[in-house]
């Protein structure tokens, strides 16, 4: 298993923001700085397995510090937070698979 950071769920209101992005403000650290996209254009993608069989690749956005691909529609961060049924007092997880390779899941209490 590698290094993980989690990310808690506090309330209904965070909720609904997760579904529009997961800020990684707080956990750039753990991600390449070439993932994070420049005044030069995107970032290197970043490989994100996840806990429901599917995964998106995607790169993070300059200012927004979170994952680009948030769609609910498509494979994203959006379409992961409503089909794995987070709620709040949950945590979001990414675990490093590798360099530019990460798993996203969720923990209940």
């Amino acid at each position: 298993m590698g290094d993980i950071r989690k990310i808690p769920v506090k309330s209904q209101e965070e909720l609904w923001f997760f579904e529009k992005q997961i800020n990684l403000f707080d956990i750039l650290d753990f991600f390449p700085s070439d993932a994070i996209a420049s005044e030069q254009g995107e970032g290197k993608k970043l490989l994100i397995e996840t806990d429901l069989g599917w995964s998106f690749e995607t790169d993070i956005e300059k200012g927004k510090f979170c994952f680009r691909k948030k769609s609910k529609s498509m494979h994203g961060t959006g379409k992961w937070v409503i089909e794995s049924g987070l709620k709040p007092g949950d945590t979001i997880c990414i675990e490093k698979l590798g360099d530019y390779h990460y798993k996203l899941f969720k923990s209940s209490s």
